[in-house]
């Protein structure tokens, strides 16, 4: 995961994953999902997004140890990967200290994205409206716009 320098993320999976987040917003609800897929060489292939069994509230969501084990029987039955963890917040995108420490991603080099306004933004060409981290020598770092747009290509 740690080499991984391009990323194809199809627009339908992206659509689906902010309207998702908006449903959940509309009812001023947090909400976590997650991009999985294949990798081959250094290149990421997102080929879903998943929303797991998750308890809301405006600002947090949880993800039980039962659940997270499911997601890793999943995950193994398909053959994929998470690449991100997404999650909403009600205003500002930002990593808090509960985002840090409470990751269900330990791979270095995964991502997790925290999206603003309960997803309710526009994306056109890029992902500039998102906060992107990348876990990298045991911490989330955040990435810059110019980074993000080198590694994440939006495709049909």
């Amino acid at each position: 995961m740690i080499t991984i320098n391009k990323i194809l993320l199809p627009t339908k999976i992206l659509e689906k994953t902010l309207n998702t987040f908006r449903d959940y917003g509309n009812n001023y609800l947090e909400a976590f999902s997650l991009w999985v897929g294949e990798e081959k060489g250094n290149t990421f292939a997102i080929k879903n997004v998943w929303f797991p069994k998750q308890e809301n509230t405006m600002i947090s969501y949880y993800i039980s140890d039962i659940d997270v084990h499911y997601i890793n029987v999943r995950l193994n039955k398909k053959k994929y990967t998470i690449l991100a963890q997404l999650h909403t917040h009600p205003g500002d995108a930002f990593h808090s200290c509960i985002d840090n420490h409470f990751s269900i991603l330990t791979l270095p080099g995964s991502f997790s994205i925290v999206v603003p306004d309960f997803g309710d933004i526009i994306i056109n060409k890029d992902l500039n409206n998102l906060e992107v981290y990348r876990l990298l020598e045991r911490e989330w770092k955040l990435k810059s716009v110019e980074e993000v747009g080198h590694l994440f290509k939006l495709i049909k």
